[in-house]
């Protein structure tokens, strides 16, 4: 029974394999959309999962308020927290600071045999206290937590930064080993342990801790923050948490009560539990944190895309039902029950989609590989073997069922006794198609909202890289000098040496030293007017340049001149925000005028005034921001080469040779500014890729349902078109006899999906500052891709059904 069974499924598969291959891509197109998302979710909110008593720990986060009522956070603390925390505040059962400290160098003595190895890159550490191996479970491979930061001069490594500094040595023979940072520190590794083997928020697989430097711990700067400096800590059981920070709260009032007052600004410390620090992006200083918005979009997208290939698999297999009547007709008369049919059309079902689980393996190999850049690090290493088993069949029963059970209720539907008369056609009338038409609709509706965001996306995301941003980026390449180089005393001024030289080349058109003007790097500063008295306060981003920058950059010089060269700043020119920012009333009034910093009282005369730039990227409105010259801040080449490209390699070729005898051994690295600015907006770039790559396979999915529809209605009008071509019809005439009821289904779902995409758009630009209008033609575009791609996909069979011979549908009349 079981083996005949079998064998008749494969049997009506195989006869019917077009559509069987279909049905196939169609679900695994959809159950490798919802397994890469599977993935992808259930990694992300794996994190932080496995730390014993992680509902009782805690990061100190920032928050601040100015008097215009604007509230951030920031995930920095100020140092002396720690030792409040540690004497002053009851009711914290650990506290951890996580200091992250650089060095530009990192040396392993190897005895009196060969030459020490240097590691000449910027490496990170985390300073901290011995607790905090309490609150975080390492496996230890050498030493142990009790003594391994017992002491200023050790170190812990994790086995990977182990690796790399002692390849030879076991973990064993590397414990008292020296490790001297940048030529001073000297260092005695005191432990190895084994990188975390679970997805969580401190990334340190890689790294080595040391224990707090005591001018750290014994700091008394309150007002000053660093994303660097970290606080953790564990509430004791018998402690709510918010007394810990209540406490510490009074402790900061205390101290920065005339800071608040004269400042006009407060600030206080919030607790953020660990469970919701990945999600957490405001405060995700050293870490990568994720976004649940996006993480449900993902999940509605799958979703939309798994319910698209199930109405793809309802429309094929009702298309096939009248070419099964007499099938059925014969199975119900030998006394097959609607139960027993059911059954054998779910278990179709779940043979198809058990090929469709097959294919979609290779598809999500395929996937993987194509948008690995959209995927999150280690996600493919975390394995849940229990969760993915139980998704897995938890989809595949789904599909089946949902995709098997109208197509298995409607063959229990077939009149038998109008089978065994030889009228197929009536076995699924005319007026049983309109849940089909639903379905096709909604398909189409899914598939138009994400054509119109395609051409939304598209189009703002040219806008951004075309707009006038302030400055002429073309054809200019930009170097930075890393740290470590300009940091040595031996190095210090090369760089206005190698800037001489540049001048010198004659297929240059300019040299500049200075701040790209677009970049997120940006230091800032409050400034304050006095005008009688009334005192105007504002923040300032700063860009340190030479007096060739503004030129270089075509940045137009409203009023005023250029600055100066300085060693230190002592003259601003500022951009026109600034000067609305300080009640000036034109750029010329804002020359001569001075600007004091509230900190130290200094005062800086501003010398001119240039037109605004962007400095954040569209999303970011422009900020008051001033240029300065300051000698010891001035790191990054603007190279502007001339327009004739020819001339470019031979350019590249010289500024290299000039850098090589300036900094000997330091790598020549350069970037064109254009592709910076470029990769300013990857993650917009990013969303249209995804975007678009959905828009075709939600496309295609349709597609598949479409040209099902177009395959059951002309084998239910073939007699009509019969008599049609028998009375003088063209073929032009029966095929838009054909398509004009799917051309009509296409546009009630782009009317339905129209608004509802101008609504998903408009809040998706509502995250840009500046942005493009959302312009009635971009919906008559993608309303006419989708009804020419409509006409091309029933066009085959309509096509088919208008050359074939009228003989063969009427020979039975």
């Amino acid at each position: 029974m079981i083996k005949n069974y079998i064998k008749t499924t494969f049997r009506h598969l195989w006869r019917n394999r077009l559509f069987t291959a279909l049905n196939v891509l169609g679900l695994a197109i959809g159950i490798s959309a919802c397994w890469i998302i599977y993935r992808m979710v259930d990694y992300e909110y794996s994190f932080d999962k496995r730390f014993p008593d992680a509902d009782s720990i805690y990061q100190l986060v920032s928050r601040s308020k100015d008097e215009k009522g604007y509230e951030g956070g920031f995930a920095g603390v100020s140092k002396p927290v720690v030792n409040v925390l540690l004497n002053d505040v009851s009711g914290a059962a650990l506290v951890v600071p996580m200091f992250y400290r650089y060095y530009n160098s990192v040396t392993v003595p190897n005895g009196d045999k060969d030459k020490p190895a240097v590691f000449d890159s910027n490496t990170g550490q985390v300073t901290t206290l011995p607790s905090y191996f309490d609150m975080i479970e390492y496996r230890w491979l050498a030493g142990n937590k009790q003594t391994a930061l017992n002491a200023p001069d050790k170190v812990v490594l994790t086995e990977k930064k182990a690796r790399g500094y002692f390849p030879d040595l076991t973990p064993d023979q590397m414990l008292g080993k020296t490790l001297i940072y940048d030529d001073t520190l000297h260092k005695q590794v005191s432990g190895i342990v084994a990188a975390l083997d679970y997805p969580n928020s401190f990334n340190l697989d890689n790294t080595e801790f040391m224990r707090v430097a005591d001018a750290d711990m014994n700091h008394d700067g309150w007002g000053a923050k660093n994303s660097n400096d970290l606080v953790f800590l564990k509430a004791s059981s018998q402690t709510h948490p918010q007394h810990i920070v209540d406490q510490l709260n009074a402790v900061n009032k205390k101290f920065n009560e005339e800071l608040f007052a004269k400042f006009k600004y407060e600030s206080w410390y919030e607790l953020l539990p660990l469970s919701e620090k990945h999600f957490a992006a405001e405060f995700g200083a050293q870490t990568r944190t994720a976004n649940k918005n996006v993480l449900y979009g993902l999940m509605a997208v799958g979703g939309f895309l798994l319910v698209l290939a199930c109405i793809n698999y309802i429309n094929l297999s009702t298309a096939l039902l009248p070419q099964r009547a007499r099938e059925i007709g014969i199975r119900k008369t030998l006394g097959s029950t609607a139960n027993s049919l059911i059954n054998r059309f779910i278990g179709e079902t779940f043979t198809v989609t058990l090929f469709a689980m097959l294919l979609s393996f290779l598809l999500t190999f395929l996937a993987s590989r194509v948008f690995a850049a959209f995927l999150p690090e280690g996600m493919f290493e975390y394995v849940n073997y229990g969760g993915m088993f139980l998704f897995m069949l938890l989809l595949v029963t789904v599909i089946s069922l949902l995709s098997g059970l109208y197509p298995a209720f409607l063959s229990t539907r077939v009149n038998t006794v109008n089978i065994l008369k030889g009228q197929t056609e009536k076995t699924i009338g005319r007026n049983k198609l309109s849940l089909r038409k639903g379905l096709i609709v909604f398909q189409f509706l899914v598939a138009q909202v994400f054509i119109i965001s395609a051409v939304i996306t598209g189009q703002q995301l040219n806008y951004m890289l075309n707009k006038d941003l302030g400055f002429n980026k073309d054809a200019m390449l930009t170097i930075d000098v890393p740290y470590k180089v300009y940091n040595r005393s031996e190095n210090k001024d090369k760089e206005f040496v190698l800037k001489n030289e540049l001048e010198r080349v004659p297929s240059l058109a300019g040299v500049a030293l200075g701040d790209r003007p677009m970049n997120n790097s940006m230091m800032s500063n409050t400034y304050s007017y006095f005008r009688d008295t009334l005192e105007i306060q504002q923040a300032m981003h700063l860009k340190f340049a030479d007096t060739a920058y503004i030129g270089l950059y075509d940045l137009k010089l409203l009023a005023g001149r250029n600055i100066r060269p300085s060693d230190t700043i002592n003259e601003l020119v500022i951009n026109e925000k600034a000067v609305t920012a300080f009640g000036f009333s034109s750029p010329e009034e804002a020359v001569g005028q001075m600007l004091v910093t509230p900190f130290n009282g200094n005062a800086y005369p501003i010398v001119g005034v240039v037109s605004d730039f962007h400095q954040f990227g569209l999303r970011a409105e422009i900020q008051p921001t001033a240029i300065a010259s300051q000698k010891s801040n001035l790191h990054t080449f603007n190279i502007k080469l001339t327009k004739e490209t020819a001339q470019w390699t031979g350019a590249l070729k010289a500024i290299e040779s000039e850098w090589n005898k300036v900094y000997p051994g330091v790598p020549f690295e350069y970037r064109f500014y254009d592709k910076f600015i470029e990769e300013f907006y990857e993650s917009d770039r990013n969303t249209q890729i995804l975007i678009r790559a959905a828009t075709g396979i939600t496309i295609f999915i349709s597609c598949l349902g479409l040209f099902g529809l177009a395959t059951l209605t002309a084998f239910q009008r073939s007699k009509e078109i019969g008599i049609r071509k028998v009375l003088g019809a063209t073929v032009s005439g029966i095929v838009g006899l054909l398509s004009k009821d799917f051309v009509k289904l296409v546009l009630i779902a782009v009317v339905i999906a129209s608004p509802i995409a101008w609504w998903a758009m408009n809040k998706w630009l509502e995250d840009f500052v500046y942005r493009i209008d959302i312009q009635w033609w971009m919906f008559a575009v993608a309303g006419a891709v989708a009804v020419i791609i409509a006409l091309i996909t029933v066009s085959w069979q309509a096509i088919r059904a208008a050359v074939a011979n009228p003989v063969e549908s009427l020979r039975d009349e």
